[in-house]
């Protein structure tokens, strides 16, 4: 009795993975094209002590296959200490170099414009990267607004898809999924892997109407939604901004959100370099994963108890938590696999041993840690 009691979570975590395996299997295509004509919008950057990885993401966004007179890049330097300001500025020049001599309407920009945005200095709870985004936000009038990292690569077609979506009158925030960069090192494919699964699950609990989490990496949002919660000012601080505004839009108005499981929204965010800082980037997301409604705190216990259960449930009945271990850790593989498939990347299962080993250490110890290091060292800063 005692080990059925101590395996039942588990049971009930390796039915809701391989519930949003088959969920996934399903919705894994590409949405249609978008409307012409196409909307004006604006991508916002965030950037902070960017200088080395900012021109990647610069790169990128301005080989956007996406008319160039209807699409600006505004980045957000938020009082950064080394080259940034003047990368940005480089890129400027850049583009303004690229503007015809006459009218946009007889001969339209090679290039779409690349604009700094001064970050004013924190006041009270607005401070961090809600600030920049705010700063960029106030800095344009465009009506649908595209947010991504410095450190992060669209493809070209990125724009353009994310904004088919707004092709329905209802649909006030988009997100797509965020791909690490394949380095082809096991700490690299390991990421990939956690975010995958990560993304995998909320991706299936927003599409079914329980918005769960959001990637401000990925994330395409009408101005109308921004402002009916008041933007950032008006919004409770929190070390995942992204999540908090997702959040706030989705109980406090009537705009639909989307997280689909579509590949043509993926991004490409670079991979963190030592173990330690990815451990710690987990600890950020779940300390901001606190302010979640009480449902989310359900699955929260569900996840720790299935891993953390069975382990005491090989000193009772050891084969029948061995066999639902293997069944936990099966549903797990069947996921990855189902959502690798849809981005072609299958060949990131070789680390999936090691993914799993992870998988159960973070989860077993980030209650812990979180209970007894709270404060959170992000950019320089402490939140």
């Amino acid at each position: 009795m005692w080990a059925l009691l101590l395996l039942l979570p588990a049971a009930l975590y390796t039915a809701l993975v391989l519930g949003v395996a088959r969920f996934t299997a399903r919705t894994a295509h590409r949405a249609k094209p978008a409307a012409e004509p196409l909307p004006r919008i604006a991508v916002l950057v965030a950037a902070r002590n960017e200088e080395e990885r900012l021109p990647r993401c610069l790169d990128a966004l301005l080989a956007q296959r996406y008319p160039a007179d209807r699409l600006d890049i505004l980045v957000a330097d938020d009082h950064s200490t080394d080259g940034t300001a003047a990368v940005i500025e480089r890129y400027r020049l850049r583009t303004a170099a690229a503007l015809p001599a006459g009218d946009f309407d007889d001969e339209p920009p090679a290039l779409p414009a690349v604009r700094a945005v001064a970050v004013p200095d924190a006041v009270g709870h607005l401070r961090g990267k809600a600030n920049a985004i705010h700063a960029a936000v106030e800095a344009c009038d465009h009506e649908i607004l595209l947010v991504t990292d410095a450190d992060c690569a669209p493809p070209p077609d990125w724009a353009r898809n994310l904004v088919a979506y707004f092709d329905d009158e209802e649909t006030g925030v988009v997100c797509g999924h965020t791909y690490v960069q394949d380095r082809g090192d096991r700490l690299t494919e390991l990421q990939a892997l956690d975010w995958t699964y990560l993304l995998a699950i909320s991706s299936a609990f927003v599409e079914n109407g329980r918005p769960v989490t959001a990637m401000g990496n990925n994330m395409a949002l009408r101005r109308a939604a921004y402002d009916a919660v008041g933007g950032y000012p008006a919004l409770p601080f929190s070390v995942t901004e992204d999540y908090m505004l997702f959040k706030s839009i989705y109980e406090q108005t009537d705009w639909r959100l989307r997280y689909p499981a579509d590949p043509g929204l993926r991004t490409y965010t670079l991979p963190l370099d030592r173990a330690t800082d990815v451990y710690q980037q987990r600890r950020r997301w779940a300390r901001g994963g606190m302010r979640a409604r009480l449902w989310v705190w359900v699955v929260y216990l569900l996840t720790h108890l299935a891993h953390f259960l069975p382990l005491v449930a090989l000193f009772i009945a050891p084969v029948a938590a061995l066999a639902v271990l293997a069944a936990r850790i099966g549903a797990d593989y069947v996921l990855l696999r189902t959502a690798l498939g849809a981005s072609g990347r299958e060949h990131l299962l070789r680390t999936f041993p090691l993914f799993e080993a992870y998988l159960f250490f973070y989860i077993l110890t980030m209650p812990v840690v979180l209970l007894f290091f709270p404060r959170i060292n992000w950019k320089d800063r402490k939140l």
